[in-house]
């Protein structure tokens, strides 16, 4: 599962990383954070209707088109990849409704007895990456719209297996395009997403197991935090 990430990023770097215009909401910025949960207003890439990549704030955790109820309880920030285009949260973001969500890494828990210990993983380089996600649009009220997004996760390789049996669907930049295309068969791409072999992780402090704590020192190495 992915259940708390950090994007190391603002605004323009994002933009320039994924080649993708303006936001569709001027007035919203985005500063670098280390602890993103669930719930929160994220940026994501998704095309607009000429095809271009946008990058859009979007819920974390996807509230279906079809609900009549705002928002409550827990919300769905993951998919699981090999059930997605059956269930109904699911089946219509997953056949037209794809996004790239940016993060430069997340956190998982090791170990059975409480406290566990987290982790931080990352690909094995400095640079911004994509998990493969879904999104939806709610209608508030009139003329207003409540766009989420949730995460795919499929079964964890590589050493990472070890800390939990999930891992995010990442995807090769060469097929970024192709997800976000609402005309592509996300069955195809999903034949290219990239195993856990080039993923690195080390222990971090257990500061990050507070949902309020923030900064760049949460993903240090803990002996050095």
């Amino acid at each position: 599962m992915c259940g708390r990430y950090t994007l190391s990023g603002n605004l323009a770097e994002i933009r320039a990383c994924f080649k993708a215009e303006e936001s569709l909401t001027e007035d919203w910025n985005w500063s670098p954070k280390y602890n993103i949960s669930p719930g929160m207003v994220v940026p994501a890439v998704a095309f607009d209707g000429g095809k271009r990549r946008k990058v859009v704030p979007m819920r974390w955790g996807l509230h279906p088109h079809w609900r009549k109820e705002p928002p409550e309880g827990r919300p769905l920030f993951n998919a699981r990849v090999e059930t997605a285009a059956e269930k109904a949260s699911f089946r219509t973001p997953f056949r037209h409704r794809r996004a790239l969500i940016p993060t430069s890494g997340w956190y998982e828990w090791d170990g059975v007895e409480k406290p566990k210990t987290p982790n931080f993983i990352t690909e094995d380089h400095d640079d911004m990456f994509v998990f493969a996600g879904l999104w939806d649009k709610w209608r508030v009220d009139e003329g207003i719209e409540l766009l989420s997004c949730t995460i795919l996760t499929t079964a964890a390789t590589g050493r990472v297996k070890h800390l939990h049996h999930r891992m995010p669907v990442r995807l090769p930049l060469e097929k970024w395009d192709d997800w976000l295309d609402p005309d592509s068969s996300p069955e195809k791409i999903l034949e290219h997403m990239r195993s856990g072999e080039d993923l690195v992780f080390w222990e971090v402090d257990r500061a990050v197991n507070s949902g309020r704590a923030e900064g760049a020192e949460l993903i240090k190495k803990a002996n050095a935090a």
